[in-house]
C-alpha cells in the first residue's frame, strides 16, 4: 500500500510489503488499498492529514509470473490529485508451504508526489521469504530509481514483516518501512522517514483483507497511519 518521505509525501503509493501471493495462470487478481496518515510536523505538510488511494489489477502469465498496473492517488488540502500510474511484472520461484522462498517485484511509471516534479521512476523489489510453522518472515531490500528532482539516482527502501497464524486464514503481523535515501549519501536517521506497523491479515468469504495500525519511529516519519487493503480474485 503507500509511503511517504520527508519532507512531502515521501512514495506515491500505498507501501506494502511483497510476499508470495501472485495471479496464477489465467487468473485475473485486484487489489484496493487506502491509507490515512498524519504527516511529520517538520515536514511540508506540517502536520497535516493525508489520505492515499490504490487499485491494482494483476494479471497471471503463468503460475509464477503475472503483469499488472497500479494507479495511485492522494487528498491534500481538501483536494484529490492523480500520482500517475505504474505498470509492474512480478516473479515467484516454485516453493513449497513451508521454508525458503524468493522472487521479484518490479514496477515502472511516470509519478508526480505531492510538491515535486513528474519523475520516470523505477522500481525493484526482492522478495525473500520463509516459513517455519506458524511464522512467516518476509524481506524486500527495495532499491528506488528516480529521473529528476533531488532524489534522482538510486535509492534504498527496505522493509520487512514478521507474521504469526492465529489459525486459519488469520494472522498477526508487525512491519517496518525504511526509506533511507540514496546510495552514497544515505539521510540521517534523524531526517528520514521509518514507520512501524501493527498488521492483521484475515481471510473471509474468500477474499483477504488487511489492517494496519501504524507509528513513526522518527522525527521526519508520519506520526501515524491506519492502513487497510482487500484482495479480489476471479
Amino acid at each position: 500500500m503507500l509511503s511517504l518521505t520527508a519532507p512531502a509525501l515521501a512514495s506515491p503509493d500505498v507501501d506494502m510489503v511483497y510476499g508470495d501471493d501472485i495471479a496464477r495462470r489465467g487468473e485475473l487478481a485486484g487489489e484496493l488499498a487506502a491509507r490515512r496518515s498524519q504527516s511529520s510536523h517538520g515536514g511540508e505538510l506540517t502536520g497535516g492529514t493525508v489520505w492515499q488511494l490504490q487499485g491494482e489489477l494483476s494479471y497471471g502469465i503463468s503460475d509464477q509470473f503475472n503483469l499488472g498496473i497500479k494507479l495511485p492517488v492522494y487528498r491534500v488540502d481538501g483536494s484529490w490529485r492523480g500520482n500517475g500510474a505504474y505498470l509492474e511484472a512480478k516473479y515467484l520461484a516454485p516453493h513449497t508451504g513451508q521454508g525458503f522462498y524468493w522472487g521479484v517485484e518490479i514496477e515502472a511509471g511516470s509519478i508526480k508526489p505531492y510538491g515535486e516534479e513528474r519523475s520516470a521512476v523505477l522500481e525493484a523489489f526482492p522478495i525473500l521469504g520463509y516459513r517455519a510453522g506458524r511464522y512467516h518472515l518476509t524481506a524486500n531490500p527495495g532499491l528506488e530509481y528516480s529521473a529528476e528532482g533531488e532524489d534522482k539516482g538510486w535509492g534504498f527502501a527496505p522493509k520487512l514483516k514478521i507474521g504469526y497464524e492465529l489459525g486459519k486464514g488469520h494472522a498477526l503481523a508487525v512491519e517496518y518501512h525504511v526509506d533511507a535515501g540514496k546510495f552514497g549519501s544515505f539521510t540521517p536517521r534523524a531526517k528520514r522517514s521509518e514507520t512501524a506497523y501493527l498488521t492483521l491479515d484475515s481471510q473471509v468469504a474468500g477474499q483477504k483483507f488487511s489492517v494496519a495500525l501504524g507509528h513513526g519511529t522518527t522525527h521526519a516519519a508520519d506520526r501515524w497511519a491506519v492502513r487497510i487493503g482487500v484482495e479480489f480474485d476471479d
